[in-house]
């Protein structure tokens, strides 16, 4: 309890200090730091930059970038009438393990483990 009863004193006496130097010192006008009223302005840069106006340069068509990008051979040394029934052959026969949606159990509107089925 004492270190209560000091924080109690301290307190008061603090408070004290503060009604006396408010009587005590003089009361003057707030501190102006600039005649500006409101929000800054949001800044802005004075030059604007340009871009240089020279085209960019061509591409070198030559690289091995481009040369592996380009298409190959191979399509036209297929006949066009291979490619024509292959485009006509059929779709590839599904996998056992994918089953039409018919095929699944379909969810009864009451639930299995529900009362309302005894």
């Amino acid at each position: 309890m004492p270190a209560l009863a000091f924080l109690a004193v301290v307190g008061l006496v603090l408070a004290a200090l503060l009604f006396v130097a408010d009587a005590t010192l003089e009361s003057g006008s707030p501190i102006v730091t600039s005649s500006r009223v409101g929000l800054p302005e949001p800044w802005r840069p004075n030059t604007v930059e340009t871009l240089t106006t020279t085209p960019a340069p061509a591409p070198d068509m030559s690289s091995k970038a481009v040369l592996a990008a380009q298409p190959s051979d191979a399509l036209a040394k297929i006949d066009p009438a291979a490619r024509a029934a292959r485009a006509e052959a059929p779709a590839k026969k599904k996998h056992a393990t994918q089953r039409p949606f018919d095929y699944y159990q379909r969810n009864d509107p009451v639930d299995r483990l529900s009362a309302g089925r005894q």
